[in-house]
Parts: C-alpha cells; structure tokens; sequence
C-alpha cells in the first residue's frame, strides 16, 4: 500500500493552488505545481520516492521561476501595485496637513489617505498635492499649483 496515493497528491496540488488564488503568497502555488508534478509521477511510474524527489524538484523549479521573472517585486515592473501605484499622482486635502500633530488626510484616485507634508509645512483643506513618496500607511505629499492638476481624476 502506497503511503501517499496519485489522488492525494492531485487533490493536494488543486487544493494550494485554489488557496494560491485567495492568497496571493505565491507558496502556496510553488508546492500545488510541485505537487501536481508528482501526482503525474506516481500515476506513470508508480514509485512513491520518485513522487517525492519529483515533488521537490517541482517545487524548487517552480520556485526558481518564480524568481527568475520576479513575480515577487511589485516596483521593478511596469505595473505597480498597492499604495506604490499612487506615487506621482494629484490629490485634494481634505483634512489639514499638519506633519507636526500628525494630521491630515487627502484623496487621492477616489481613495482617502494619511497624509504628511515633505517639507513639513501645513497644507489646508481643499489644496491640492501630488504624492512623493509613501511611509508606511501613510503618503508624503508636496503642495502644488492649482494649475499642475493634469492627472487628477473627478473627486466628486
């Protein structure tokens, strides 16, 4: 009697790749396809050491690729992700900046962010900003000229 059987294998790789699709870890989808390698293993040659030296080095192929094409890095990309996707863009304040008190809160594509001014000055409700940088939770924002609006979106 086999240990681990083909269908337990399959069953396991489907299973962390459906966890892969609701996490977003990307371990959970390197040890689904190294799992899945296995099962195709242990279905055609029928050897549970061979199904787990396939496994691993499914897993480890797996997770070299995922390396190899950085599916890891959100900012090396063109594509940027999270709160990295709001650098360069143009917001309204809608609480007052003050770095100091450590308030303030500005929209930015639709969304309400903390806020901090770069230059720790105070920027007043209604002015508007472009984001330079991100600390944490919290954007670090420039005040700019009502005229330098070009990539503000409608914030109604």
């Amino acid at each position: 009697m086999e240990l681990i059987p083909t269908w337990v294998w399959f069953a396991g790789g489907l299973l962390f790749l459906v966890v892969e699709l609701n996490t977003t870890t990307f371990f959970f989808g390197i040890v689904g396809v190294g799992a899945l390698f296995a099962s195709l293993t242990d279905l055609f040659f029928s050897g549970e050491l061979a199904s787990f030296i396939v496994f691993i080095v499914g897993s480890s192929l797996a997770a070299y690729l995922a390396w190899k094409f950085n599916i890891y890095s959100t900012t090396s990309s063109g594509i940027k992700t999270g709160p990295d996707r709001l650098i360069d863009r143009r917001g309204i304040v809608d609480e007052r900046i003050n770095s100091s008190l450590g308030t303030g809160i500005v929209r930015v594509e639709g969304e309400k962010w903390r806020a901090k001014s770069e230059s720790e000055e105070i920027i007043e409700k209604g002015n508007k900003v472009v984001v330079n940088g991100i600390d944490g939770t919290t954007l670090i924002v420039e005040e700019i000229e009502e005229g330098d609006m070009q990539n503000e979106e409608d914030d109604s």
